[in-house]
């Protein structure tokens, strides 16, 4: 099965798939079980699912040691906290990009009107929820939009997650994935036309179309794959 193909089955069967040819649901859904109750959802604000964020608990801790998680889309911190707890034992480092509630004009003018602007989190608030859970020492919040950060970005990525705005969804993966090591892992959120945005899903197959790309991964909302060099 092709890249394409199987991203195709995802968009169009139920269930999360993986491209090794079988559906894994169950492991998904113990993740979810594990991991994804981690945080509160409604204190945070959050809308990542309980198998979602059990998965991406998952994935972060497969990063290598010292490793660099990158994430594009912060808002409340939700899905930084199970980035940063999953990578605990492995000490990565944790650079999540997002305005926060800076600049709000501007973001009126590029909003994609996935989440209200109206009291949206500062980075204050996300850092004060990063130290009330001990996670804040291996997190940097950076106040900012991804593709002004990515032109002066030097550190190599190790997880490259993208849940920013949807309507650039394609073009955070390409400032983004030059700075990707072997073996790095992406993941698009909101990346299903059923359980996300059809934006998003039409970026995630013209990202993963080629063959550099493996191990692709469905989970609700989340097109997952690895890079092969």
């Amino acid at each position: 099965m092709t890249n394409t193909e199987f991203i195709q089955r995802a968009f169009e069967a139920k269930g999360p798939k993986i491209l090794a040819g079988f559906s894994r649901p169950l492991f998904h859904n113990l993740a979810g079980f594990l991991y994804g109750h981690r945080f509160d959802k409604a204190g945070y604000g959050g809308m990542i699912r309980h198998s979602e964020a059990g998965m991406v608990y998952v994935w972060a801790g497969q990063v290598p040691t010292d490793g660099v998680i990158v994430e594009i889309g912060c808002y409340g911190g939700l899905s930084t906290s199970y980035l940063a707890l999953g990578s605990e034992r492995k000490r990565a480092r944790i650079y999540s990009i997002d305005p926060f509630d800076s600049d709000i004009d501007k973001q009126s003018r590029l909003t994609d009107h996935a989440v209200s602007l109206e009291d949206k989190p500062s980075r204050q608030e996300v850092l004060e929820k990063l130290r009330d859970n001990g996670l804040a020492n291996r997190v940097e919040l950076i106040e900012g939009y991804s593709q002004e950060v990515a032109k002066s970005w030097r550190r190599r990525i190790d997880f490259l997650w993208i849940d920013g705005n949807h309507d650039q969804a394609y073009q955070d993966f390409m400032d983004w994935s030059p700075y990707l090591n072997p073996k790095a892992r992406v993941g698009f959120h909101d990346a299903h036309p059923r359980y996300g945005y059809p934006q998003v899903a039409q970026d995630v197959m013209k990202a993963f179309s080629s063959d550099r790309w493996t191990r692709l991964e469905h989970v609700k909302s989340i097109i997952t794959a690895v890079s092969r060099t």
